[in-house]
Protein backbone atom coordinates (compact mmCIF):
# COMPACT_ATOMS: atom_id res chain seq x y z
CA UNK A 1 0.00 0.00 0.00
CA UNK A 2 1.38 3.46 -0.87
CA UNK A 3 1.73 6.19 1.77
CA UNK A 4 -1.18 8.23 0.39
CA UNK A 5 -3.51 5.22 0.58
CA UNK A 6 -2.39 4.53 4.13
CA UNK A 7 -3.15 8.14 5.05
CA UNK A 8 -6.62 7.88 3.55
CA UNK A 9 -7.30 4.70 5.53
CA UNK A 10 -6.15 6.36 8.74
CA UNK A 11 -8.41 9.34 8.11
CA UNK A 12 -11.43 7.05 7.81
CA UNK A 13 -10.76 5.54 11.23
CA UNK A 14 -9.58 8.71 12.99
CA UNK A 15 -11.11 8.99 16.46
CA UNK A 16 -13.52 11.79 17.28
CA UNK A 17 -14.52 13.42 20.54
CA UNK A 18 -17.46 11.01 20.94
CA UNK A 19 -15.03 8.07 20.92
CA UNK A 20 -13.05 9.73 23.71
CA UNK A 21 -16.21 10.41 25.72
CA UNK A 22 -17.43 6.81 25.35
CA UNK A 23 -14.09 5.34 26.42
CA UNK A 24 -13.77 7.72 29.37
CA UNK A 25 -17.37 7.06 30.43
CA UNK A 26 -18.35 10.76 30.41
CA UNK A 27 -20.47 13.03 28.22
CA UNK A 28 -19.26 14.85 25.13
CA UNK A 29 -19.74 18.14 27.02
CA UNK A 30 -17.37 17.05 29.80
CA UNK A 31 -14.64 16.13 27.31
CA UNK A 32 -15.19 19.40 25.45
CA UNK A 33 -14.96 21.46 28.66
CA UNK A 34 -11.76 19.70 29.74
CA UNK A 35 -10.03 20.00 26.36
CA UNK A 36 -10.93 23.69 26.19
CA UNK A 37 -9.43 24.45 29.58
CA UNK A 38 -12.53 24.81 31.74
CA UNK A 39 -11.69 24.35 35.44
CA UNK A 40 -14.84 22.48 36.56
CA UNK A 41 -13.62 18.97 35.72
CA UNK A 42 -12.49 16.74 38.60
CA UNK A 43 -8.99 15.26 38.70
CA UNK A 44 -10.27 11.69 38.37
CA UNK A 45 -12.40 12.61 35.35
CA UNK A 46 -9.50 14.51 33.78
CA UNK A 47 -7.29 11.45 34.24
CA UNK A 48 -9.85 9.22 32.48
CA UNK A 49 -10.14 11.67 29.60
CA UNK A 50 -6.33 11.90 29.26
CA UNK A 51 -6.13 8.11 29.16
CA UNK A 52 -8.90 7.91 26.54
CA UNK A 53 -7.22 10.58 24.40
CA UNK A 54 -3.95 8.65 24.51
CA UNK A 55 -5.58 5.30 23.75
CA UNK A 56 -7.61 6.59 20.79
CA UNK A 57 -4.85 8.88 19.47
CA UNK A 58 -7.46 11.61 19.36
CA UNK A 59 -6.11 14.91 18.02
CA UNK A 60 -8.39 17.91 18.73
CA UNK A 61 -8.93 20.08 15.70
CA UNK A 62 -7.61 23.59 16.26
CA UNK A 63 -10.49 25.04 14.26
CA UNK A 64 -13.02 22.94 16.19
CA UNK A 65 -11.55 24.12 19.49
CA UNK A 66 -11.75 27.70 18.31
CA UNK A 67 -15.40 27.24 17.35
CA UNK A 68 -16.15 25.50 20.64
CA UNK A 69 -14.90 28.52 22.57
CA UNK A 70 -17.34 30.73 20.64
CA UNK A 71 -20.38 28.51 21.16
CA UNK A 72 -23.38 29.57 23.16
CA UNK A 73 -24.13 25.96 24.19
CA UNK A 74 -27.78 26.75 23.55
CA UNK A 75 -30.17 24.66 21.43
CA UNK A 76 -33.43 26.39 20.53
CA UNK A 77 -36.67 24.46 20.16
CA UNK A 78 -38.79 26.52 17.76
CA UNK A 79 -42.51 25.73 17.76
CA UNK A 80 -44.62 27.40 15.09
CA UNK A 81 -48.37 27.29 15.57
CA UNK A 82 -51.24 29.01 17.31
CA UNK A 83 -50.50 29.37 21.01
CA UNK A 84 -53.67 27.57 22.11
CA UNK A 85 -53.03 24.61 19.83
CA UNK A 86 -49.41 24.37 20.97
CA UNK A 87 -50.09 24.49 24.70
CA UNK A 88 -52.90 21.93 24.44
CA UNK A 89 -50.94 19.43 22.34
CA UNK A 90 -49.59 16.64 24.60
CA UNK A 91 -47.15 15.52 21.88
CA UNK A 92 -45.36 18.87 21.91
CA UNK A 93 -45.08 18.79 25.70
CA UNK A 94 -43.51 15.31 25.57
CA UNK A 95 -41.02 16.30 22.87
CA UNK A 96 -40.10 19.41 24.83
CA UNK A 97 -39.43 17.47 28.04
CA UNK A 98 -37.36 14.64 26.54
CA UNK A 99 -35.36 16.87 24.18
CA UNK A 100 -34.52 19.16 27.08
CA UNK A 101 -33.34 16.19 29.18
CA UNK A 102 -31.05 14.94 26.39
CA UNK A 103 -29.55 18.39 25.80
CA UNK A 104 -28.99 18.91 29.53
CA UNK A 105 -26.98 15.66 29.57
CA UNK A 106 -24.45 17.43 27.35
CA UNK A 107 -24.22 20.32 29.80
CA UNK A 108 -26.08 22.61 27.39
CA UNK A 109 -29.29 24.60 27.72
CA UNK A 110 -32.47 24.27 25.65
CA UNK A 111 -34.68 27.31 25.20
CA UNK A 112 -38.18 27.08 23.73
CA UNK A 113 -39.48 29.77 21.40
CA UNK A 114 -43.04 29.89 20.03
CA UNK A 115 -44.02 31.73 16.87
CA UNK A 116 -47.67 32.69 16.41
CA UNK A 117 -48.44 34.80 13.35
CA UNK A 118 -46.28 36.84 10.95
CA UNK A 119 -44.64 38.95 13.66
CA UNK A 120 -43.44 35.86 15.46
CA UNK A 121 -42.03 34.41 12.22
CA UNK A 122 -40.12 37.62 11.47
CA UNK A 123 -38.71 37.80 14.99
CA UNK A 124 -37.56 34.19 14.92
CA UNK A 125 -36.03 34.57 11.46
CA UNK A 126 -33.95 37.50 12.77
CA UNK A 127 -32.99 35.48 15.84
CA UNK A 128 -31.75 32.60 13.67
CA UNK A 129 -29.73 34.98 11.48
CA UNK A 130 -28.09 36.51 14.58
CA UNK A 131 -26.59 33.16 15.64
CA UNK A 132 -28.56 33.09 18.89
CA UNK A 133 -28.21 29.31 19.28
CA UNK A 134 -25.74 26.65 18.18
CA UNK A 135 -28.53 24.48 16.78
CA UNK A 136 -32.29 24.29 16.31
CA UNK A 137 -35.07 21.73 16.75
CA UNK A 138 -38.10 22.66 14.65
CA UNK A 139 -41.69 21.67 15.34
CA UNK A 140 -44.12 23.13 12.86
CA UNK A 141 -47.87 22.73 12.65
CA UNK A 142 -48.12 23.87 9.07
CA UNK A 143 -47.07 22.66 5.63
CA UNK A 144 -44.75 25.06 3.78
CA UNK A 145 -43.80 26.83 7.01
CA UNK A 146 -42.03 30.16 6.22
CA UNK A 147 -39.61 29.61 9.10
CA UNK A 148 -38.00 26.81 7.09
CA UNK A 149 -36.73 29.38 4.59
CA UNK A 150 -34.38 30.74 7.25
CA UNK A 151 -32.47 27.43 7.10
CA UNK A 152 -32.59 26.98 3.35
CA UNK A 153 -29.48 29.00 2.45
CA UNK A 154 -27.60 28.79 5.76
CA UNK A 155 -25.45 25.96 7.04
CA UNK A 156 -27.10 25.93 10.48
CA UNK A 157 -27.36 22.70 12.50
CA UNK A 158 -31.09 21.91 12.59
CA UNK A 159 -33.57 19.02 12.63
CA UNK A 160 -37.33 18.98 12.11
CA UNK A 161 -40.06 16.85 13.64
CA UNK A 162 -42.27 15.36 10.97
CA UNK A 163 -41.89 14.45 7.30
CA UNK A 164 -45.51 14.76 6.20
CA UNK A 165 -44.30 17.61 4.02
CA UNK A 166 -41.10 16.02 2.68
CA UNK A 167 -40.69 18.38 -0.27
CA UNK A 168 -37.61 20.59 0.06
CA UNK A 169 -37.18 20.32 3.82
CA UNK A 170 -33.77 21.95 4.39
CA UNK A 171 -32.59 19.72 7.26
CA UNK A 172 -32.85 16.15 8.58
CA UNK A 173 -36.27 15.08 9.84
CA UNK A 174 -37.66 12.56 12.33
CA UNK A 175 -41.08 10.93 11.90
CA UNK A 176 -43.05 7.67 11.72
CA UNK A 177 -44.72 5.84 8.86
CA UNK A 178 -48.18 7.36 9.33
CA UNK A 179 -49.69 5.46 6.41
CA UNK A 180 -48.66 1.97 7.52
CA UNK A 181 -49.43 2.62 11.20
CA UNK A 182 -52.92 3.96 10.48
CA UNK A 183 -53.67 1.08 8.11
CA UNK A 184 -52.79 -1.47 10.81
CA UNK A 185 -54.98 0.36 13.31
CA UNK A 186 -57.97 0.44 10.95
CA UNK A 187 -57.69 -3.27 10.22
CA UNK A 188 -57.84 -3.94 13.94
CA UNK A 189 -60.89 -1.68 14.35
CA UNK A 190 -62.69 -3.44 11.50
CA UNK A 191 -61.70 -6.94 12.68
CA UNK A 192 -60.98 -6.82 16.45
CA UNK A 193 -61.34 -10.62 16.66
CA UNK A 194 -62.27 -13.51 14.31
CA UNK A 195 -65.93 -13.39 15.34
CA UNK A 196 -66.38 -9.63 15.16
CA UNK A 197 -66.52 -7.47 12.04
CA UNK A 198 -67.37 -3.77 11.75
CA UNK A 199 -68.53 -2.59 8.33
CA UNK A 200 -69.60 1.06 8.68
CA UNK A 201 -66.60 3.16 9.78
CA UNK A 202 -66.39 6.97 9.78
CA UNK A 203 -63.33 9.22 10.01
CA UNK A 204 -62.55 12.46 11.88
CA UNK A 205 -59.58 14.14 10.18
CA UNK A 206 -57.04 16.64 11.43
CA UNK A 207 -56.06 19.72 9.38
CA UNK A 208 -54.72 18.50 6.05
CA UNK A 209 -52.09 21.25 5.88
CA UNK A 210 -50.36 19.77 8.93
CA UNK A 211 -47.77 16.96 9.10
CA UNK A 212 -49.19 13.44 9.22
CA UNK A 213 -52.83 14.35 8.57
CA UNK A 214 -52.93 13.70 4.79
CA UNK A 215 -51.19 10.32 5.15
CA UNK A 216 -53.58 9.17 7.87
CA UNK A 217 -56.64 10.20 5.86
CA UNK A 218 -55.32 8.44 2.74
CA UNK A 219 -54.67 5.31 4.80
CA UNK A 220 -58.27 5.36 6.02
CA UNK A 221 -59.75 5.73 2.53
CA UNK A 222 -57.50 3.10 0.96
CA UNK A 223 -57.75 0.54 3.76
CA UNK A 224 -61.52 0.77 4.16
CA UNK A 225 -61.97 0.57 0.39
CA UNK A 226 -59.76 -2.51 0.29
CA UNK A 227 -61.32 -4.22 3.31
CA UNK A 228 -64.96 -3.41 2.58
CA UNK A 229 -66.59 -2.32 -0.69
CA UNK A 230 -65.23 0.26 -3.15
CA UNK A 231 -68.64 1.95 -3.32
CA UNK A 232 -69.01 2.36 0.45
CA UNK A 233 -69.93 5.98 1.17
CA UNK A 234 -67.27 7.11 3.67
CA UNK A 235 -68.46 9.61 6.29
CA UNK A 236 -65.47 11.94 6.75
CA UNK A 237 -65.30 15.06 8.91
CA UNK A 238 -62.68 17.58 7.71
CA UNK A 239 -61.44 19.95 10.42
CA UNK A 240 -59.18 22.93 11.05
CA UNK A 241 -57.62 21.71 14.31
CA UNK A 242 -56.91 18.65 16.47
CA UNK A 243 -58.88 19.69 19.56
CA UNK A 244 -61.16 17.63 21.78
CA UNK A 245 -64.10 19.97 21.12
CA UNK A 246 -63.67 19.40 17.37
CA UNK A 247 -64.03 15.62 17.74
CA UNK A 248 -67.18 16.15 19.80
CA UNK A 249 -68.60 18.59 17.24
CA UNK A 250 -68.08 16.09 14.39
CA UNK A 251 -70.05 13.41 16.26
CA UNK A 252 -72.80 15.91 17.05
CA UNK A 253 -73.15 16.91 13.38
CA UNK A 254 -73.41 13.27 12.35
CA UNK A 255 -76.03 12.70 15.01
CA UNK A 256 -78.09 15.71 13.96
CA UNK A 257 -77.97 14.69 10.29
CA UNK A 258 -78.77 11.00 10.97
CA UNK A 259 -75.39 9.78 9.69
CA UNK A 260 -74.41 8.43 13.11
CA UNK A 261 -77.21 5.85 13.05
CA UNK A 262 -75.39 3.98 10.27
CA UNK A 263 -71.90 4.11 11.87
CA UNK A 264 -70.34 1.32 13.96
CA UNK A 265 -66.78 2.68 14.25
CA UNK A 266 -65.15 6.13 14.32
CA UNK A 267 -61.46 6.36 13.43
CA UNK A 268 -59.85 9.63 14.53
CA UNK A 269 -56.64 11.25 13.29
CA UNK A 270 -55.36 11.77 16.83
CA UNK A 271 -56.19 11.03 20.46
CA UNK A 272 -57.64 14.42 21.39
CA UNK A 273 -60.19 14.19 18.57
CA UNK A 274 -60.98 10.66 19.72
CA UNK A 275 -61.41 11.73 23.35
CA UNK A 276 -63.91 14.38 22.26
CA UNK A 277 -65.76 11.81 20.14
CA UNK A 278 -66.04 9.37 23.07
CA UNK A 279 -67.35 12.07 25.40
CA UNK A 280 -69.98 13.22 22.89
CA UNK A 281 -71.12 9.66 22.20
CA UNK A 282 -71.67 9.23 25.93
CA UNK A 283 -73.71 12.45 26.04
CA UNK A 284 -75.85 11.09 23.21
CA UNK A 285 -76.48 7.82 25.07
CA UNK A 286 -74.24 5.68 22.83
CA UNK A 287 -72.02 2.98 24.33
CA UNK A 288 -68.35 2.66 23.38
CA UNK A 289 -67.40 0.18 21.97
CA UNK A 290 -70.68 -1.80 22.08
CA UNK A 291 -72.58 0.63 19.83
CA UNK A 292 -69.69 2.48 18.20
CA UNK A 293 -65.95 1.75 18.50
CA UNK A 294 -63.53 4.69 18.63
CA UNK A 295 -59.79 4.83 17.93
CA UNK A 296 -57.15 7.57 18.03
CA UNK A 297 -53.51 8.04 17.08
CA UNK A 298 -50.39 9.11 19.11
CA UNK A 299 -50.82 7.30 22.45
CA UNK A 300 -50.80 10.66 24.19
CA UNK A 301 -52.24 11.39 27.62
CA UNK A 302 -55.59 12.12 25.93
CA UNK A 303 -55.95 8.41 25.12
CA UNK A 304 -56.13 7.50 28.80
CA UNK A 305 -58.22 10.50 29.89
CA UNK A 306 -61.58 8.91 29.00
CA UNK A 307 -63.52 5.82 29.96
CA UNK A 308 -63.14 3.54 28.16
CA UNK A 309 -59.51 4.27 27.37
CA UNK A 310 -58.74 4.68 23.69
CA UNK A 311 -57.19 2.18 21.28
CA UNK A 312 -54.45 4.06 19.46
CA UNK A 313 -51.00 4.01 17.82
CA UNK A 314 -47.94 4.75 19.95
CA UNK A 315 -45.48 6.80 17.92
CA UNK A 316 -43.07 7.09 20.87
CA UNK A 317 -42.95 10.85 21.24
CA UNK A 318 -40.58 10.53 24.19
CA UNK A 319 -38.12 8.77 21.87
CA UNK A 320 -38.66 11.43 19.21
CA UNK A 321 -37.57 14.21 21.56
CA UNK A 322 -34.38 12.35 22.42
CA UNK A 323 -33.59 11.55 18.77
CA UNK A 324 -34.23 15.14 17.64
CA UNK A 325 -31.86 16.44 20.31
CA UNK A 326 -29.22 13.83 19.52
CA UNK A 327 -29.25 14.66 15.79
CA UNK A 328 -28.79 18.39 16.32
CA UNK A 329 -26.04 17.87 18.93
CA UNK A 330 -24.13 15.64 16.53
CA UNK A 331 -24.60 18.12 13.68
CA UNK A 332 -23.20 20.93 15.82
CA UNK A 333 -20.10 18.77 16.24
CA UNK A 334 -19.77 18.02 12.54
CA UNK A 335 -21.35 14.55 12.55
CA UNK A 336 -24.08 14.03 9.95
CA UNK A 337 -27.22 11.93 10.43
CA UNK A 338 -29.49 10.26 7.87
CA UNK A 339 -31.73 12.69 6.00
CA UNK A 340 -34.83 10.98 7.39
CA UNK A 341 -35.04 8.96 10.61
CA UNK A 342 -38.20 6.84 10.86
CA UNK A 343 -39.14 5.76 14.37
CA UNK A 344 -41.09 2.57 15.18
CA UNK A 345 -44.81 2.56 15.97
CA UNK A 346 -46.90 0.19 18.03
CA UNK A 347 -50.60 -0.64 18.04
CA UNK A 348 -51.98 -0.12 21.56
CA UNK A 349 -55.27 -1.99 22.02
CA UNK A 350 -57.50 -0.67 24.80
CA UNK A 351 -61.19 -0.92 25.59
CA UNK A 352 -62.60 1.62 23.06
CA UNK A 353 -62.13 -0.62 20.00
Amino acid sequence: MDNNAAGRTADKTKANIYDVAALAGVSYATVSRYLNGHPNVSKSTAARIDAAVAKTNYIPSASAQSLARQRSHIVALIIHGESEAVTRDPNIMTIMATANKRIAQEGWQMVTVMADGDTGVNNITRMIASGFADGYILFTLEKGDPILAAFDKRQIPAVISGTGFKDNVPCPSVDVDNTSAMSDLIRHVLHPDPDHRRIHPAYISGPLNMPGAPERLTAFINTVTEELHPNYNLPISYNDDWLRETGAAAVRRWHDSGVLDGVDAIVCANDTLAAGAVEELHRLGRHVPEDIAVSGFDNSSAATSTMPQITTVDQHMEMRGEVLADIVIKKINGIDSPRTVMLPTELVVRQSA
